[in-house]
Parts: C-alpha cells; sequence; structure tokens
C-alpha cells in the first residue's frame, strides 16, 4: 500500500493522530504493528514510518488516513480535521498529579482531555446546542488580593451565603465549565483540565477518587481559573489557596474548629458538616492557627494508623453533572441513536466510553456523567 499523494486529498493531521494514538496509551510500535495486522502488508510498517506521519514529514491521505482511523477507533474526518490541540506549554492545561506521575501518564491524559474538547465540540455544532460561555475576567492575585478573596469574590458572586458549597460540581457548571468526571485508571492524577481561550474550559476529575476529593480538586481547578496570578507566584499553592477557602471559609469554620477539641472524631463529624475531608479540616485548622503544629502532626498520625489516608470513613455522596449528560442526550436523540452520536464526535471508541460512559457508543444506560 502506498501513500497517497493527491493534492486534493486533505491528509492527517498529525496532532490529532498523536492524540488519538496518546490517548489509548499506545506507543508508535504499538500502532504500527496494528497498523501491520489490518493492512496485511509485508513487510510490516515499521515505527519509523507512524514516526515520519507524526511529524508531518510524510502525508498520510485516502487508503492511509482509512486504515490510521481503522487501527485507533476513530473517523477518517477527526483524524484529517484542522483542530486545534493544546499543550502544557500553551499554558491552559493543567493537571492536579502526584510528583511521581509518570510522564506517558501525563500525555495520555492531555491527549483525552483534548479529543474529549473536540468531540463535545463536535457535537454541540452537529445538534445547534451552545456551550457554555466563561465570562468571568480572573481577578489578578499575589498583590493587594490573595486567592483567598478571589474565592469569597466567587462565593459572592454566585450567592452560595454561609456554610458548605451543595455541589461543587454545580458551582463549576454555572461559572460555565465542562464538566466530565471519568474514571483515570487509578490515583495517579486527580483532575485534568483545559482552559482554551475563548472557550468553555473543560475539567476531567477523576471517579476512581472519593466525592471529598473530587470536590476539592474541582475547587483547585476553579482556581486556576479564576485567579490571574503574578509571575513569582506559585500557582499550585494558590489554586490549594483558593479551594480551601471557596469550601470551608476562615471566618466560619475556624468558629467550628475551635469549638472543640480537634480529634479524628470531632473532623468527621466536621466532614458531614462543610463536605470537605477530614485531612482537609485538620490542615485547615492548623493553616488557621486552630491548633499547633505538634497537635497537628499528632492528630495526623492517629488517622493514618486509623487508615484514613487510603479510604476516610463516611463517604460523602456523589455529585452529579448536568451539562454534558443533556448535550449527549440532544445527541443522541438528534443524530439518530448513540452509534450515529459517536460517529459523529469522530473519537476513539474506548476513549469516548470512560468519557461519557457506555451509553453514547453502545445504546445502554450511561453511567460516565452520573457522579
Amino acid at each position: 500500500m502506498s501513500d497517497s499523494l493527491w493534492p486534493d486529498e486533505p491528509g492527517v493531521n498529525p496532532q490529532v493522530l498523536v492524540a488519538a494514538r496518546e490517548a489509548l496509551g499506545w506507543t508508535q510500535g504499538q500502532l504500527a504493528d496494528r497498523l501491520s495486522e489490518l493492512s496485511g502488508a509485508r513487510p510490516k510498517i515499521s515505527q519509523g514510518y507512524v514516526s515520519r506521519v507524526e511529524k508531518g514529514v510524510l502525508s498520510a491521505q485516502a487508503d492511509r488516513a482509512e486504515l490510521f482511523a481503522a487501527a485507533l477507533g476513530c473517523t477518517v474526518d477527526l483524524l484529517v480535521s484542522e483542530a486545534k490541540l493544546w499543550s502544557l506549554g500553551d499554558g491552559c492545561l493543567y493537571h492536579r498529579n502526584r510528583t511521581s506521575t509518570k510522564s506517558s501518564t501525563l500525555r495520555r491524559l492531555h491527549a483525552q482531555v483534548n479529543l474529549v474538547r473536540l468531540a463535545l465540540h463536535r457535537l454541540a455544532a452537529a445538534v445547534g446546542v451552545e456551550l457554555p460561555v466563561f465570562d468571568m475576567t480572573p481577578m489578578p492575585v499575589g498583590g493587594l488580593y490573595g486567592p483567598s478573596d478571589a474565592a469569597r469574590a466567587v462565593r459572592e458572586s454566585l450567592g452560595l451565603g454561609k456554610g458548605a458549597v451543595e455541589s461543587v460540581t454545580g458551582v463549576a457548571e454555572r461559572l460555565g465549565v465542562l464538566v466530565v468526571p471519568m474514571s483515570l485508571g487509578g490515583r495517579e492524577v486527580d483532575a485534568t483540565s483545559l482552559h482554551p481561550p475563548g472557550e468553555a474550559p473543560i475539567f476531567v476529575v477523576n471517579t476512581d477518587a472519593p466525592t471529598d476529593r473530587q470536590r476539592f480538586t474541582l475547587a483547585h481547578e476553579l482556581g486556576h481559573l479564576v485567579c490571574a496570578p503574578e509571575v513569582d507566584l506559585d500557582v499550585e499553592e494558590m489554586a490549594q489557596a483558593f479551594a480551601a477557602e471557596l469550601l470551608a471559609p476562615a471566618r466560619e469554620v475556624r468558629v467550628d474548629l475551635a469549638a472543640a477539641p480537634i480529634t479524628p472524631a470531632r473532623l468527621l463529624q466536621l466532614k458531614s458538616v462543610w463536605r470537605v475531608s477530614a485531612a482537609a479540616l485538620l490542615r485547615r485548622a492548623v493553616d488557621l492557627a486552630v491548633v499547633t503544629d505538634s497537635r497537628y502532626r499528632t492528630v495526623s498520625a492517629q488517622m493514618s494508623a486509623l487508615g484514613w489516608r487510603s479510604t476516610e470513613p463516611d463517604p460523602l455522596p456523589r455529585e452529579r453533572t448536568r451539562v454534558v449528560p443533556a448535550l449527549l442526550a440532544s445527541s443522541v436523540a438528534d443524530l439518530g441513536g448513540p452509534r450515529a452520536a459517536a460517529g459523529v464526535a469522530g473519537a476513539p471508541l474506548e476513549v469516548l466510553r470512560g468519557a461519557f460512559g457506555v451509553g453514547l457508543v453502545d445504546g445502554e444506560p450511561s453511567e460516565g456523567s452520573g457522579t
């Protein structure tokens, strides 16, 4: 099988090709093997060939574009599209991950969130649904104002009142965020978010984490979105401070924390009130000078001995997304069924199933957006 070189045939977009491969966790060699298997090519298609296509040195058109699409489980239309993809270097993609997270894991999630973004935009365009608009001007932080000020401004602008935030997912969606809950295959990464200029931000949140972790993660990602940090500010610490104040405002939570001695049992009581983890409340207690560093370490050790670092008691109920499931329902209804909608979305089926549940692709009740 030879490369098509017809000038009127659109070639594969190298960026989209790389994203489609990395979203599946494949190496170039694995893709080459799959291409060889499907085509029956002898000699086999090499990793070097895949590399040259991904770099744009070779153009994959016509039959080769169809072969790549078949191998990756996506559509030719997606592969040849002139879609813009985003990377960490663009300053609008964030991960909340552990320091030990492998770079390959981050590349896969980076690719997945880009393809989820493309899928949602393609579906919205096909059914005439307008995606949310994020029109909040980010607040400068690091000088006169800090991230806690930004959190208080968000609470005031949305009329959240006092006490716990009922639904952090709801807060994000009210601000114009597309929230996509999906399993990320473990706990290495809590979330990936993408903030393309002029578009609705997308938060992919790990459903493998408990609800209290998901809520804090969403608040953390909102911190990146609504704060405009000064150059020398640590953006992760900024987002952490924003999340802490959004979920448990200092003036209110300090009163509860100081009302009785801080013990694991007391923290569990407050967990049900504030809907944040006992560990986060303990951190809040020391940050607000309710307990000393020594007492913090003592209670932290007690919680660790109880096994709470891996799983805390009294899990919080799951939150539910609304915007993305509504778009998917409209797409399935208007386009003629789940498979037709999946075809318009164009992304690899495995990625779509992971992001949206089996309902979009296989016609079964969707689970992916029901947190």
